[in-house]
């Protein structure tokens, strides 16, 4: 695959809004990374086929660098806020896979 072809595959984009329903909870990577994590829940109405459909997803999001230290002091249990960023599979320590939202762009709404 040339870089070309790699790189016209390569969106990777999601754009979100919800609120935070666990309290947002600090870590540092092995390499010294700063990672602030939040869980996610969005609720909505969409519309699909000419129906409507009751939408319901929590994901957890991932706020890293000095940014998730400044973010840190602003989000709390409850907070609302709208992320975009890029998605990512991670396992958990029994190999389970689950998507997780990068951020790249917070804002509180």
């Amino acid at each position: 695959m040339s870089a070309t072809t790699a790189q016209g595959s390569a969106i990777n984009q999601l754009i979100i809004r919800g609120s935070i329903v666990k309290p947002p909870r600090m870590k540092r990577s092995p390499a010294g990374i700063s990672h602030l994590l939040l869980a996610l829940e969005h609720r909505s109405l969409q519309q699909e086929a000419d129906l409507t459909r009751q939408c319901y997803v929590r994901i957890q999001v991932v706020v890293s660098g000095d940014w998730a230290e400044s973010w840190s002091t602003k989000l709390s249990l409850g907070s609302e806020i709208e992320v975009s960023g890029f998605i990512q599979r991670h396992e958990n320590a029994n190999g389970i896979p689950r998507l997780v939202l990068h951020a790249q762009n917070i804002k509180q709404v």
